[in-house]
């Protein structure tokens, strides 16, 4: 008898995404980045964030199956049951305190005198799901900030390595009372926001039957009550009943890894650099004032004019070099998705979905696009940035694609005396990223210590 070929990972997760969007959860389609794609944009980022093991911040109103629809991506790409990401998801709560979280003691050896602890099970299954994160008090904000950035928990003084995880967090539009917000440091290292909008109204009515095949194809109530009859004797037991996984069609640990290599061995320069000189843009007008230098949160907005020009007068604050590295693995990981080399295209696809919940954009800036007609029905913030990347899009066409050859001889160290003239004139070159790279190019190359 003939053996069926193996899928290999990248069909898999097309044939995961089809699955979903046909029986389970209902994405709308957007266009791509590029031309002739349709793509259900959300669910695409959600499978990117799995493969990338990044944290995914979803927004939206009540009820609209932001935390649903993760576990049922979860479910069908780790092979473990959605009953079981939903029985130990981490549900935010302003009393949930670190026992709730990370551990708690062994209370049956603790009353021999060994100090030993059951860890909670939320952060070894495959992903992490936090529902309500900014609800969470600010200390369990920290706990979870250190575990989902460096996959280390720490209890007592016991310590669990269980690796980078991709984390799933949300977030309600409206939140009511008790609602903590994010700390700045966590907010960081949230990679990408997506918000979940409600169904259209043709398939609002479909949402039973959706339910009833999740209960009939992604829920295993015995294998739940084995993982966590094991969890409550010990967390190796644990995490030795999850090496099963009934969940067909999903990907394994090694082939996770190899499309990880992939993505991370795609080459950004391709296409005239463009995909890269313009997260350099972005990045460089965001970032640098003429006024201040480098910008800062606690620096009012400069009204120099030349900065009155850029991206940096219409957010607060910088961001940090987590938001530029997400933009490009986003990017990588869009076109692996897509078959495609890494252009431009795909840098301004998903750059506003990278700095959307960081940016704390000015009230001028609000004022200005706020009340304009929504480009795609996004909600505000999401909005602001798509303007935004917009607006350093014409500028990037206007001042550095004519430089391109400037650069490559900067970056090259290869100006003419002709150049130097010029940039000690201050001709054709106040562009942030053309005085950042000037900067760089005029530094000294000794060594410190010689």
């Amino acid at each position: 008898m003939a053996k069926t070929k193996e899928l290999d990972p990248r069909t898999k997760v097309y044939r995961a995404l089809s699955e979903i969007t046909e029986k389970y959860h209902f994405a709308p389609l957007s266009e791509g980045p590029t031309a002739n794609h349709v793509i259900p944009k959300n669910l695409v980022f959600m499978a990117l964030t799995y493969l990338l093991d990044k944290n995914h911040l979803l927004v939206g109103e009540p009820g609209w199956g932001k935390t649903t629809g993760a576990k049922i991506l979860a479910s069908k790409l780790s092979g473990l049951p959605y009953d079981l990401y939903d029985a130990l998801e981490i549900r935010g709560h302003p009393q949930l305190y670190q026992e709730k979280i990370v551990a708690r003691p062994h209370y049956g050896r603790l009353a021999t005198g060994d100090e030993s602890i059951i860890w909670q099970g939320s952060f070894g299954l495959s992903v992490i799901m936090i529902d309500e994160a900014n609800r969470l008090p600010l200390d369990s904000q920290d706990v979870i900030l250190q575990g989902i950035d460096t996959g280390r928990w720490n209890y007592l003084n016991h310590s669990l390595y269980e690796g980078k995880k991709p984390t799933f967090a949300t977030m309600n539009e409206r939140t009511g009372n008790h609602e903590n917000g994010f700390l700045p440091a966590l907010k960081d290292r949230l990679d990408i926001v997506t918000e979940q909008v409600p169904l259209s109204t043709l398939l609002m009515f479909n949402l039973d039957e959706a339910r009833l095949a999740v209960s009939r194809d992604l829920c295993n109530p015995q294998y739940v009550d084995t993982a966590l009859s094991a969890l409550s004797k010990e967390y190796g037991a644990f995490t030795k009943a999850l090496n099963a996984k009934p969940i067909d069609g999903h990907l394994t640990a090694e082939e996770k890894a190899s499309v990880q290599k992939e993505i991370n061995g795609m080459d950004m320069t391709k296409n005239g650099n463009d995909a890269m000189l313009f997260l350099q843009t972005f990045a460089a007008e965001i970032n640098f004032s003429n006024r201040y230098g480098s910008k800062r949160v606690s620096d009012p907005i400069s009204d120099e004019t030349h900065d009155m020009n850029y991206a940096g007068i219409c957010v607060k604050h910088s961001f940090s070099p987590r938001s530029m590295m997400g933009a490009m693995a986003y990017a990588k990981a869009l076109a692996w998705f897509l078959q495609q080399d890494v252009s431009i295209d795909h840098v301004r696809y998903v750059l506003p979905y990278i700095i959307a919940h960081k940016a704390d954009f000015t009230d001028d800036y609000k004022n200005k696009n706020g009340n304009s007609s929504r480009l795609e029905g996004d909600n505000e913030s999401i909005e602001l940035a798509k303007r935004l990347v917009q607006e350093v899009t014409k500028r990037y066409a206007d001042c550095i694609q004519p430089m391109k050859n400037f650069i490559a001889r900067i970056q090259a160290r290869n100006l003419t005396s002709a150049d130097l003239a010029s940039i000690r004139a201050g001709n054709q070159y106040d562009h942030p990223l053309m005085q950042d790279m000037i900067r760089q190019y005029q530094a000294p190359e000794k060594a410190f210590f010689e």
